[in-house]
């Protein structure tokens, strides 16, 4: 092992289905290797590992002055060692959902939507909070988790450190938005979907989407992903596509960007309440307007690209009104927004918060 003690050296431990390729999964690429490769990019010494990998090899590990243990969930070989770190400031928890206050368990998509029964959900949840009581210092994804945070634990440090698009995201969106430019999108409408429970607020605004459909006889829509198309759409026939293969995340923007507007309706609970605004910002990428529910993440951008619904009225209005945006204001807004969520300048408030 390289003596890294002259250096700034941060590793990211995450607690991840995906023990052999992290990266694909979509919370540890942005909670963990974004980040380590904008502090790199500063000098930083950075490496990601998972939770079982870290747990199995931790005398590996021991040089590295910072630990953020992104979604940590305890079990005996961790307690041990969180046990024993005499330096707690060495050690920060980040979270990017709220999994870790067995009261709201029931709330959680892994009960409601995976099978997963309401005794094995708090047992999760459970963990997750046993593990974050071992800390002192902690950085989330949206300030309605770190007011959570705040108040569930004893904390010294709470900090809201965003999640950011990384320059290659960046990089891809800029070349498609370039292409697409002065292009007529296949699509009007676009609904992606990652996974199966969000049937229910694809359904919520369904009404809207017919009305609007039928107003634009030259309107199509696409379904990315496993959600359910409601049957009011049906009678639109070829006009909707639906595929339900999730594909790729390096494909995703090359996808979007067939789509001209892209619906993100949410149902508000505190498990939503607490979630990021990718929906916007990676749809804004690549030139889509956006249609969402403004939970707090979303409603922190006020952007001509971007209309907030709550009422079912709200989506009506929303999706029959066109966005009148020519192509120059709408790539000027576009660079905006990508200012605003590049993790470069993101991981600045991360050096300043925890280096």
């Amino acid at each position: 092992m390289t003596n890294l003690s002259s250096h700034k050296a941060v590793l990211f431990v995450s607690q991840t289905g995906r023990v052999q390729q992290p990266y694909m999964d979509p919370s540890t690429r942005y909670r963990c290797h974004n980040f380590a490769c904008a502090l790199s990019k500063r000098d930083f010494l950075t490496s990601v590992t998972s939770q079982e990998e870290f747990t199995e090899n931790i005398s590996k590990y021991e040089y590295f002055e910072t630990i953020v243990f992104h979604r940590p969930q305890l079990n005996e070989t961790l307690a041990e060692y969180l046990h024993q770190v005499k330096d707690k400031k060495r050690l920060i928890a980040d979270f990017d959902d709220y999994i870790f206050n067995v009261e709201d368990a029931w709330q959680i998509p892994i009960y409601r939507f995976r099978n997963l029964s309401i005794t094995q959900t708090a047992k999760i949840m459970a963990q997750n909070a046993a593990a974050a009581q071992y800390f002192r210092r902690f950085s989330l994804s949206t300030a309605s988790l770190a007011d959570a945070v705040r108040k569930q634990f004893s904390c010294d440090q709470v900090q809201v450190i965003h999640n950011g698009l990384d320059a290659s995201f960046l990089g891809v969106s800029q070349i498609i938005r370039e292409r697409m430019a002065n292009t007529k999108r296949p699509y009007r409408f676009g609904y992606f979907s990652g996974t199966a429970t969000h049937d229910a607020d694809f359904a919520h605004v369904a009404l809207a989407l017919v009305a609007a459909m039928k107003a634009d006889k030259e309107s199509r829509l696409l379904v990315l992903g496993p959600a359910k198309v409601p049957h009011e759409l049906l009678q639109f026939g070829v006009r909707v596509e639906h595929r339900q293969a999730v594909v790729p995340f390096h494909t995703l923007p090359s996808v979007m960007a067939q789509v001209e507007t892209v619906l993100a309706p949410l149902e508000q609970n505190t498990f939503t309440w607490c979630k990021s605004g990718l929906k916007f910002f990676e749809a804004a990428a690549v030139g889509c307007s956006v249609v969402a529910t403004p939970i707090p993440d979303i409603d922190r951008f006020q952007s001509p690209l971007l209309r907030k619904c709550v009422t079912s009225e709200d989506w009506m209005d929303a999706l029959l009104t066109p966005f009148d945006l020519d192509e120059l204001q709408k790539e000027q807004e576009i660079r905006r927004i990508m200012d605003m969520v590049s993790v470069d300048r993101i991981i600045l408030d991360w050096e300043a918060a925890f280096a």
